[in-house]
């Protein structure tokens, strides 16, 4: 028998068809990371309110990751995830305002699988860049279906989308697509599935739920309702049981496609739970804290794997400290990935633990990091970990083998010395890369995806921006002034559109009446502070001027001003050449 197993690619080899067994023997690989759903979401964790019966199957059948972190916040998260870094070193520490949008520099993790022969497909939110060259689309996937921003009504995302038949950027343009968000988003994961065929794939199903906008079908709410939940909270968790059908639909069309034994399946959430996050009497199976803390409760995530074809047993729980950093080394190892430059991962291979659960490792520290404001803080939002120990903020010690709930911290300053070491340890690496600044880069073939205010930086040390980031901001005339980073190819003339409201809008239903007036009287332009165009006694919210612009990168302001001489960024900027 070993002699025919031997022999067998050579025969396959004369017969044309090696390279396709090949590509069949690569295993696929599937992550599914819901937007806000905290470990207690999860009712095989404990909640006996939540119905999720296929998440616990996968629970069941999988490998359960139960110490298992990720940043507090979603695009630092997101970033850790791409590239199997600490966020804050890639350029990602927040979620507005420039800290979202992820080193041009960096490989991502569908680069890799790319330059690995592998179909490479990215649904739902990605976070981390809606502009040239930092796009999903720009970043290793062959094809995206997703929104705009990090959330349905972002001011990046479409105008007004919504929960229900909402708009979906393709790469190329919005298309329209009936149905809930999360029917929608799964449908388009099965789509890219079957059309991958024979060739080996990558699939990245970031969902929009349980994210807000929270409201699901009367199906899934009412049940809640009838437990007697409040109505903010049947609406979040109807949205998780939402998730959990998708879920058992995407496991069941796997094994129809025979493909169910040779795909990584890998389930997980971005951040702690953000289901009514001041009423500590939701389950959150214990924890203290919820999004954005540096508690346990606010980075501690769900995340199941799911791979019998890989030797990797199921029903067991892998207990040792594990985080998002270590998806990408994992995933190198076990599809036997090939990389051309020499990345430093901050995360390690975890193959060997999820093969053998028992295996005990080296003590290792991992810092989960949600900073707001200033990056360079020391120890601010910060949270150590070394096996049962947290530090939180720097100061707060707390023994997770005996105080689960950190309810009470703990006086051994031998210790807290130790692990402030390891912070600084850690914050002499990553701040290596503080001073780097995004620089999106003008191309005509995007030049219909507009520069957005949620990505101002400061126009000066003393005017930090408030980055507005919402459309339901934009409709009350919420401004705020600051600058976009644009590098031009090429000396040119260009015209740059300064907009209220995005073009598609004159698409939709909305009464554009139930705009705030924000008396406009007057625009401009200016490019590294030097005023290069505007235009004085126009009342419309829209207008365009001209401008010649060098070959290079550029700090670009394009501003409205009003009826009290007030400036203010305009939220959308459109920038085109004949």
């Amino acid at each position: 028998m070993n002699m025919v197993l031997k022999q067998l690619p050579v025969i396959c080899l004369a017969s044309g068809i090696w390279f396709s067994v090949m590509a069949q023997d690569k295993p696929n690989v599937i992550i599914v990371l819901t937007d806000d759903q905290g470990y207690g979401e999860v009712a095989a964790h404990g909640n006996e309110f939540i119905r999720t019966p296929h998440l616990d199957e996968l629970h069941d059948e999988g490998v359960r990751l139960t110490d298992f972190h990720v940043n507090n916040v979603c695009s630092p998260s997101r970033a850790a995830i791409m590239t199997g870094k600490y966020a804050t070193s890639v350029g990602v520490w927040h979620t507005i305002g420039g800290t979202n949008i992820l080193n041009i520099e960096e490989k991502t993790m569908a680069d890799v699988f790319r330059e690995n022969d592998y179909k490479t497909y990215m649904v739902g939110k990605w976070h981390l860049g809606d502009n040239y060259p930092y796009r999903p689309e720009d970043r290793g996937f062959d094809e995206v279906l997703r929104i705009g921003g990090g959330s349905l009504g972002q001011v990046a995302d479409y105008w007004e989308n919504g929960l229900w038949d909402g708009h979906y950027w393709n790469g190329n343009e919005w298309v329209m697509k009936e149905g809930y968000c999360t029917d929608v988003q799964f449908d388009a994961a099965l789509n890219f599935i079957d059309r991958a065929g024979e060739t080996p794939f990558f699939l990245h199903l970031a969902t929009t739920a349980p994210h807000s906008p929270i409201g699901a079908a009367p199906e899934y709410v009412e049940p809640y309702l009838e437990m007697g939940l409040s109505k903010g909270v049947a609406n979040f968790y109807g949205m998780v049981t939402s998730i959990d059908e998708n879920m058992g639909r995407l496991r069941a069309y796997l094994s129809k496609k025979n493909l169910e034994e040779n795909t990584i399946l890998i389930f997980m959430s971005d951040n702690g739970s953000a289901c009514a996050k001041k009423d500590t009497s939701i389950f959150n199976a214990g924890m203290r804290g919820k999004k954005g803390s540096d508690y346990e409760g606010g980075h501690r995530v769900p995340c199941f794997v799911y791979w019998p074809g890989g030797d990797v047993e199921g029903g067991k729980s892998l207990t040792q400290l594990t985080a998002h950093l270590d998806i990408l080394p994992t995933l190198i190892e076990a599809c036997d990935l090939s990389i051309e430059e020499n990345i430093q991962f901050d995360g390690e291979s975890i193959l060997t633990l999820l093969r053998d659960t028992q295996i005990e490792l080296p003590d290792r520290v991992i810092v989960s990091e949600g900073k707001v404001n200033d990056r360079e803080k020391l120890y601010n939002s910060s949270c150590v970990m070394n096996a049962n120990w947290r530090l939180v903020s720097g100061s707060e010690l707390y023994d997770m083998q005996s105080d689960p709930g950190q309810k009470k911290a703990i006086d051994d300053k031998a210790r807290v010395e130790e692990m402030r070491e390891q912070y600084m340890n850690w914050h002499s690496k990553v701040s290596e890369a503080f001073d780097h600044e995004y620089c999106f880069v003008y191309s005509d073939s995007a030049s219909s995806v507009p520069f957005v205010t949620m990505d101002l930086l400061p126009d000066g040390k003393k005017n930090k921006p408030k980055s507005v980031w919402n459309q339901s901001a934009v409709k009350k005339g919420v401004y705020d002034r600051g600058v976009w980073n644009i590098e031009f190819p090429e000396d040119d003339t260009y015209t740059f559109q300064l907009s209220r409201v995005p073009i598609e809008a004159e698409n939709t239903s909305y009464d554009s009446k139930k705009l705030k007036n924000m008396n406009i009287t007057g625009a401009s332009v200016t490019i590294d502070g030097v005023l290069i165009a505007s235009s004085e006694g126009i009342t419309d919210d829209q207008v365009k001027l001209e401008a010649k612009v060098s070959k290079g990168q550029h700090k670009i302001s394009a501003n409205f001003r009003n009826n009290k001489k007030e400036s203010f960024s305009a939220y959308y900027l459109y920038i085109s050449r004949d």
